[in-house]
């Protein structure tokens, strides 16, 4: 009897101990198992974003290449200040531009090298002007020797009125670069156009002519209005008066006339 209970109790542990390792193995296969199904669920799911995620990155990478960086823009940008790079003028000037225009004055001198020098600058802001802006030039007037040179500047625009002969160019060129001298002598700047191929009966006419005395009466006040100290001086709609050296240079100094021109418009 005490045999058969000792065998019952050696069966009993061996299957309790059976069981325990089944039960052991079962637990790590459920674990594995588990561990695989997380896995393959996380793969799927890393596979299906892959795609989403390229295509965003890609979109912030195509993003930040087109916009310029907070650096870039302030370089970039460049800002205009009121007494810094063109002053306001008070009182407003008077105008001679048609309705609806802007008119833009570059008050010069012909024995001005910065007028010469700013000349090529003019031309090219003369063949892209806006429409709405009327251009001109304005001899300044701020002592006698300038007046004789205002003079001689209305006596070549009114003899060449299109500009075709290009009169004024052409003094321009002899005071700055032949170096001729008195050519604010009448009788210098007579014989000078007329060897231009002008008569001398246009000439006389052009001199005795009551438009002359007109522009250099307008060209007296707009020197004086425009409180210019120096040239050239480029006034914008009778408000503004700024200066390639306002500006900085001439680059800058055609976009401070492009602001105030549309600013004005």
């Amino acid at each position: 009897m005490n045999t058969q209970i000792s065998l019952l109790a050696s069966s009993l542990v061996v299957l309790t101990l059976v069981l325990a390792g089944c039960d052991s193995a079962t637990a790590t296969n459920d674990k594995k198992a588990v561990e695989s199904k997380v896995e393959v669920a996380e793969k799927t799911v890393a596979a299906a974003a892959a795609p989403v995620a390229e295509t965003a990155l890609a979109e912030v990478a195509k993003a930040e290449e087109a916009a310029p960086t907070e650096t870039q823009a302030v370089v970039n940008k460049t800002e205009f200040k009121e007494g810094v790079h063109y002053f306001e003028i008070f009182p407003q000037m008077q105008t001679d531009a048609p309705a609806g225009k802007v008119e833009v004055v570059e008050l010069m001198w012909l024995g001005c090298p910065h007028c010469f020098n700013l000349e090529p600058t003019i031309e090219q802001y003369k063949k892209s002007l806006p429409d709405y802006v009327a251009f001109k030039q304005v001899p300044a007037m701020l002592n006698p020797r300038w007046a004789a040179d205002a003079k001689t500047f209305y006596i070549a625009e009114l003899l060449d009125p299109t500009g075709e002969k290009k009169l004024i160019p052409k003094i321009f060129n002899a005071i700055h670069v032949q170096r001729r001298a008195r050519m604010s002598d009448p009788g210098v700047v007579k014989d000078y156009l007329l060897q231009q191929g002008i008569s001398e009966k246009d000439y006389d006419n052009a001199v005795n002519s009551m438009a002359l005395q007109a522009k250099l009466s307008r060209a007296q006040q707009i020197s004086a209005d425009s409180q210019a100290q120096s040239v050239p001086s480029i006034i914008i709609d009778g408000k503004y008066r700024t200066s390639p050296y306002a500006a900085g240079d001439e680059k800058k100094l055609l976009e401070v006339i492009d602001m105030l021109t549309e600013r004005s418009k």
